[in-house]
């Protein structure tokens, strides 16, 4: 059997002329030429040749190891694959199977300099190929740098504008987006309330079904929707015939673009402080209240406290359910896997609760001193310090602005760019940190206090809550025996 094998992928078709036709149709009078009759043909329609992974083609090689096939003719070698070694290893893999490898545009030639003018051609085939990906990549660059948008991904609130590539505010969206801010910041509902509040009034977005919890997120979420659009935030890698990965870009690569705001910017901003805020102080479904919620710190390790009940098994009554403060190393599993749990012991919740309350009513009646608690760091002059690095900080950011106008201007490709701007991202947030830090210890901010008479009014607990979400110190702890101690630290 002489097979023939033709492949055709949507993106060739419309730029190279190739089509399944012409290649079955130039293939088979090859073949008639040679006097050869018996034709299989194994056709890949709409696959990649970047990849050996073809399923004509694995039927193609799982008949040449069982003997059946005698020849192989392809239209040309990019036919074949446009990747030089997938190329070479298929050229191998005919020659040892003892099968005569043809193509139409040229005869195929064992020896070496044969092989060498085959793989010239390989290398030619993947620089076209290449380039053609450069000049699409390129061409919609420049189009994103002409502030127009490269793709319409039909976001809820817009219409597209094809004539401009831009989007265009769409009113009947746009009131619900603001009828969302409204709900969200003055009347304190979260995300899934407001999708079912607006499911009840009969509110409906697009295909007249009910706005999704996951639509409303976007909604508050999104940075478009205060105007500000970006573009090449992530790209899609191929790594496979089916498979493909999405990488994401340092923000130095993303190209602004200035759209129709449907909200604010102060109104966007507010939103994402109070999204964090949420994050930050979420009650995830707890069945009790913690007064210390998302506001102790732990004394070892400096890092975040949580809080949890824990129940206990009894045979003769009812189980009992023990709530503590826990260092977060202790209760997530990533901390466990890295090696990095802490050995500060768990403390009860009411027992700490209490003793700092117990505490701000001492320091507010003037019964104890805030500088028994407060834990204030030295200042040193740091000035030479900062000057060099904010002079290094200055070297960095102009080196990741000139990677990143070199990408823009085509002179570098995504990859380098990307390579080059982590090492840059790297330097850049060690130098930031520092400067941080030294910055902190070089000018002490004055935080606004909660006044002595709020505190001895305080009396339910949201009223207390309040307060220590105002109070303007960390609060520190620690549990190494029985007994646990805190502190503030400023």
């Amino acid at each position: 059997m002489h097979a023939i094998y033709v492949r055709v992928s949507t993106e060739e078709q419309a730029l190279s002329g190739y089509s399944l036709d012409d290649q079955l149709s130039a293939c088979r009078n090859r073949l008639f030429a040679m006097g050869l009759h018996d034709i299989q043909a194994y056709i890949d329609d709409g696959y990649s040749g970047e990849f050996i992974e073809r399923p004509a083609l694995d039927r193609l090689r799982s008949d040449l190891s069982a003997g059946l096939i005698h020849s192989i003719t392809f239209y040309d070698p990019d036919r074949m694959s446009r990747n030089l070694t997938v190329q070479l290893v298929l050229a191998d893999e005919f020659e040892k199977a003892g099968a005569n490898l043809y193509f139409v545009t040229g005869d195929y030639d064992a020896s070496p300099e044969g092989r060498l003018f085959f793989s010239m051609k390989g290398a030619v085939s993947a620089y076209e190929k290449a380039k053609v990906r450069e000049r699409t990549s390129r061409g919609r660059r420049a189009k994103a740098k002409m502030g127009k948008i490269v793709l319409n991904a039909h976001p809820f609130g817009y219409n597209w504008n094809a004539e401009n590539s831009m989007y265009m505010i769409n009113e009947r969206e746009a009131a619900i987006i603001r009828r969302i801010y409204d709900m969200y910041l003055n009347h304190g509902m979260g995300a899934r309330t407001i999708a079912i509040e607006l499911a009840g009034l009969g509110v409906t977005g697009r295909n007249n079904r009910p706005l999704s919890l996951s639509t409303v997120s976007r909604v508050l979420s999104k940075e478009m929707y205060c105007g500000q659009h970006y573009l090449y935030k992530q790209r899609v890698k191929k790594v496979s015939q089916t498979k493909r990965e999405i990488v994401h870009n340092p923000p130095e690569l993303w190209i602004p673009i200035q759209i129709p705001a449907i909200v604010s910017r102060e109104t966007w901003l507010a939103a994402q402080d109070q999204l964090q805020k949420n994050k930050k102080f979420a009650k995830r479904n707890s069945k009790r209240e913690y007064l210390l919620r998302g506001l102790l710190h732990c004394s070892l390790c400096g890092r975040s406290m949580t809080a949890y009940g824990r129940p206990s098994m009894r045979k003769n009554s009812p189980d009992k359910i023990y709530h503590y403060y826990s260092c977060i190393t202790k209760e997530s599993g990533s901390y466990a896997i890295s090696g990095e749990r802490c050995n500060c012991r768990r403390i009860p919740v009411d027992e700490l609760d209490e003793a700092v309350w117990q505490c701000l009513l001492d320091i507010a009646s003037g019964r104890r001193s805030l500088d028994e608690y407060l834990i204030k760091n030295i200042t040193p002059d740091y000035s030479a310090e900062i000057e060099v690095l904010n002079k290094k900080q200055t070297v960095l950011r102009q080196k990741r602005a000139d990677i990143t106008r070199w990408y823009r201007d085509n002179l570098i490709d995504a990859e380098t760019a990307e390579k080059e701007l982590q090492t840059v991202q790297k330097e850049l947030a060690a130098v930031i940190s520092s400067l941080a830090g030294f910055q902190s210890s070089q000018e002490k901010i004055k935080k606004p206090a909660i006044s002595p008479a709020e505190v001895l009014n305080a009396k339910s607990f949201e009223e207390k809550r309040n307060l220590l979400l105002k109070f303007p110190y960390q609060i520190h702890t620690v549990r190494l025996a029985e007994d646990f101690e805190f502190c503030f630290k400023d």
